[in-house]
């Protein structure tokens, strides 16, 4: 049960770093002692119902204002009206403190299932909470910034960089990663010249280069999609995490091989059919390793996994690709 009502925009006295739960508390000043009754509570909830923040708690602090216990309102209206509140009160409940980092609500409402949740300071004193409008804002600010890593866009100044800055600033904010990936277009051309006598002996070869690197770019990118949402949401082990993802896609790669097999067949011979599944096949596996492991390594020097899912991975998939296409044609050739 909630009480939802309109509120005051919150007035910030302390300076809080970017993506902390402090930038997002929401005042609460309506709090209760231990020794308060049921029948207080509704009492002053009925006279300051336009202070009332959207929550579905109460919360009980001690003469410090530090934070002791919570109330669900289904509680209230289920106890006698002359209970105090120390002998219902969750001493148990989930809490933040204010310099916790913003993802961190939204982690803890989706695993508790709540819709407001309690911040406290280093002392334990209580300042306010997060409730369910400032989570869902959490989460797109979250969204928008994953958005943007995954496409080369390190954070919100570059974003507005491209549109209130010189042409210079604009060319420096993106000129970094193309050249990142026109340095892995260069090695691919490197290696299919070095395999370069493959195609002139089998020159329906090249005829597959692109779906072979799309097909694994393709599985890399959903397997990094996946590892980056799901460890948003609870702590990943990575060995579970990668024995999973190479399961899904020996049983994909085999799927998917076996169809460019019977196509292949069909269509040219069985040695070109050979070479193109079994790369398929390898090259798919070998992505969801990959994307796997980048975002699990950058996440362990505790940058944003969402990287792992930029330029870097997918060229280093590609030409992951090529060779292991052109390394089998030549052992079979």
């Amino acid at each position: 049960m909630s009480i939802y009502c309109t509120k005051e925009p919150l007035m910030k006295k302390v300076q809080y770093p970017k993506h902390v739960i402090g930038e997002h508390i929401v005042p609460f000043q309506l709090t209760f002692h231990k020794d308060d009754t049921v029948k207080k509570v509704f009492s002053v909830i009925g006279k300051k119902i336009k202070s009332w923040p959207n929550t579905e708690s109460i919360y009980v602090v001690d003469r410090q204002n530090k934070l002791i216990g919570a109330v669900e309102f289904i509680k209230l209206l289920a106890s006698d009206s002359n209970q105090i509140l120390e002998k219902i009160m969750n001493k148990n409940f989930v809490s933040l403190t204010d310099h916790s980092h913003q993802e961190s609500a939204v982690k803890l409402a989706i695993k508790k299932g709540v819709e407001s949740i309690p911040v406290v300071d280093q002392d334990r004193h209580f300042l306010g909470i997060i409730d369910a409008e400032q989570i869902f804002k959490i989460m797109h600010e979250e969204h928008v910034e994953r958005l943007m890593h995954f496409s080369g866009i390190l954070n919100n100044e570059a974003l507005v960089l491209n549109y209130k800055s010189k042409v210079w600033a604009v060319v420096k904010s993106r000129l970094p990663w193309l050249l990142l990936g026109l340095a892995g277009g260069i090695a691919s051309t490197l290696i299919v010249d070095k395999f370069s006598q493959i195609l002139e002996t089998e020159l329906t070869l090249a005829f597959f280069i692109p779906v072979i690197v799309y097909m694994n770019d393709a599985v890399g990118t959903q397997t990094q999609t996946i590892f980056v949402r799901y460890s948003a949401l609870e702590k990943i082990v990575f060995i579970k995490s990668l024995l999973q993802e190479t399961k899904a896609a020996i049983l994909i790669g085999a799927v998917l091989s076996s169809t460019i097999f019977a196509f292949s067949a069909v269509w040219l011979n069985m040695k070109v059919a050979a070479i193109v599944s079994l790369s398929m096949f390898l090259g798919i596996v070998s992505s969801a390793i990959i994307g796997t492991s980048i975002p699990w390594f950058l996440q362990r020097l505790g940058k944003d996994p969402a990287i792992g899912s930029g330029p870097f991975t997918t060229i280093l998939q590609d030409l992951l690709s090529i060779f292991i296409y052109f390394s089998i044609a030549s052992i079979i050739l």
